[in-house]
């Protein structure tokens, strides 16, 4: 992975991996690489990969970018060891091959290849634990692990400190118990097999008939596993019920239960939903998670094979050691599904992130740049500049979609595929918001839309036509700074009705004239006091910096947002663009 060496003039080097597509870099807090230099723009320069290759971009600030000493004008590609200087600040660029030859490797406990230890399981187990049962009974035995008469007096010796009676059958063998469950949950499996592999094991150290495991999903109880002894699966429509207060005891207290004669039994007889009729002997005992229980098992017998006080204790084991597992397997699938998503959305942002144009175009007498930045990984912010190559005319465009998220983000980029599309049609304007609008409504679920400003521009005129659809009204400030026009001619939101009836505006530019466009990210954002930053001040300071490049408008804009909100975490999607018209 390339790696950007940061070094300050006033500050300790820092280190930073080229993860996305595209990073940016300058004093605002927005940006991904945010450097303290007196002499860095807002928003300076950005890195971006460019397949294998990494290349620079600068964004047009003020006292530009170096690469190895000379001006960067345009893009251009990096070498490993490339020095990038942005005011007092050097940035070395290394390869993939440079950062693993330069990173150190450490090894722990002798070789690499090592095998790790084995995993060391602690669980509850009254107010000792299953480890101090290991403990005990392996110090009794020696460690030898032998089945001597000795060792076997010192196994219930064990078993007795711990307040458990001494095993009367082999079966009763606590040790053999927890190796038993610890072997046989050792394996790297999925948490469906665990929870059978648990019941599995119930089976065969207590002589239930019936076996159920209970999990918790969204603060109710599931059943996992239903089974009958021999292996037999339960019917899959079987509707399992189980008494309130043997649930509320396990659950609740994290307390074993156990019930010679569920349905005479006088903690049980005021409630009437014992497990099916005609069962007599039930064991309970929690599946838990430090001090949190996520489950419980559960056995019942008939009457005439009742469980007994030893029998509890084998399940408690026996759950005790199965919770470590099934909460583990949890954990890693849920680690599993997150990386997995991790990973969808980095692709979904590096294909939006491609969707932007990568730069403005270069159009004679005129100076533009744009600019979002998404709230989340993925953002519902859509601008565009799209370039006729038949008469020259440059469309403009910024859309605000409805919500958030991968929803937004899909909206999104069904919005740029039909604005790109529509661009390049002889149609008027109204005719393209008409069209835009009919394949959103169509293709996109009722509930959602979005605002789109939408607008072509003759250079050699400086006349632009265009239609707003909901959105915020763009602002065109005049050469004085005092004359403003609000662009709001246009119609509803696309997408929110079959047809539209578009409108259309004409404005023209003259030279010094300033167009910024921008969503409501960046007129809602809110400061500490729950106040909205609003058009107003968006306004003021495009007024007192009308006369600077097109990138410091929007440098000096960011100072003023950034400015008022201060450390509030930004609640949208924040786009702006700047169009200006130069002096001839």
């Amino acid at each position: 992975m390339p790696t950007l060496i940061v070094r300050p003039k006033d500050y300790e080097p820092f280190t930073i991996k080229v993860e996305k597509l595209r990073m940016t870099i300058g004093r605002s807090s927005r940006n991904d690489i945010c450097i303290s230099d007196p002499f860095a723009s807002r928003l300076h320069a950005e890195v971006r990969l460019e397949g294998d290759q990494l290349v620079l971009v600068d964004m047009g600030s003020a006292n530009g970018t170096y690469l190895n000493a000379r001006r960067v004008t345009g893009s251009v590609r990096l070498n490993p060891l490339d020095l990038i200087r942005i005011g007092e600040t050097e940035i070395e660029y290394q390869s993939d091959a440079q950062t693993t030859q330069s990173t150190p490797t450490v090894f722990l406990s002798g070789s690499a290849v090592q095998a790790l230890p084995a995993d060391t399981i602690t669980t509850t187990l009254g107010n000792r634990t299953t480890s101090d049962l290991m403990s005990s009974i392996q110090s009794a035995s020696g460690m030898s692990g032998s089945k001597s008469p000795a060792a076997a007096i010192s196994l219930g010796q064990a078993a007795t400190q711990l307040g458990m009676a001494k095993p009367a059958t082999p079966r009763m063998d606590l040790l053999g118990i927890v190796s038993m469950v610890g072997v046989a949950l050792l394996p790297n499996t999925s948490v469906e097999e665990s929870l059978n592999r648990t019941i599995d094991m119930v089976f065969e150290a207590i002589p239930a008939e019936r076996g159920f495991l209970f999990l918790k999903e969204k603060g109710e109880l599931q059943c996992k596993v239903a089974r009958k002894a021999g292996d037999q699966a339960l019917p899959a429509d079987l509707q399992v019920q189980i008494s309130r207060s043997i649930s509320n005891k396990v659950l609740t207290e994290g307390a074993s239960v156990l019930t010679s004669d569920a349905a005479h039994d006088p903690r049980f007889q005021a409630q009437h939903s014992i497990v099916l009729s005609q069962i007599r002997s039930v064991m309970a005992v929690p599946l838990f998670s430090g001090e949190a229980t996520f489950g419980m098992i559960y056995v019942d017998n008939p009457l005439n094979n009742r469980f007994t006080e030893e029998d509890l204790k084998v399940l408690t084991t026996i759950a005790s050691v199965a919770s470590i597992k099934i909460e583990h397997q949890q954990l890693l699938e849920e680690r599993l599904e997150k990386r997995r998503m991790e990973e969808e959305l980095k692709v979904a942002s590096e294909i939006q992130l491609r969707l932007q144009p990568v730069a403005p175009p270069k159009v004679d007498g005129y100076d533009m740049t744009g600019v979002s930045f998404p709230c989340r990984e993925i953002g519902g912010d859509y601008y565009d500049f799209v370039q006729s190559r038949k008469d020259s005319q440059l469309a403009i465009a910024l859309g605000d979609v409805s919500g958030k998220g991968t929803g937004a983000a899909l909206l999104m980029s069904s919005l740029h595929a039909a604005v790109r599309a529509q661009s390049l049609t002889t149609s008027s304007i109204h005719e393209i918001m008409d069209e835009i609008n009919r394949y959103l409504y169509e293709n996109t679920p009722p509930n959602k839309y979005a605002t789109l400003f939408y607008g072509k521009l003759d250079p050699k005129t400086g006349l632009l036509t265009y239609s707003n659809g909901g959105h915020n009204p763009p602002m065109l400030i005049r050469k004085n700074g005092t004359d403003v026009l609000r662009l709001d001619i246009g119609g509803r939101p696309v997408g929110m009705m079959p047809s539209g009836a578009y409108c259309e505006g004409q404005v023209e530019f003259f030279p010094g004239d300033v167009l910024v466009i921008y969503s409501d990210g960046i007129s809602e954002s809110v400061n500490e006091a729950n106040e909205e930053f609003g058009e107003e001040r968006l306004l003021e300071a495009v007024q007192k910096n009308v006369g600077r490049s097109a990138a410091g408008i929007r440098d000096r804009i960011d100072e003023a947002l950034s400015k008022f909100v201060g450390n509030t975490p930004p609640f949208d999607d924040m786009t702006l663009m700047v169009v200006k018209r130069v002096m001839t």
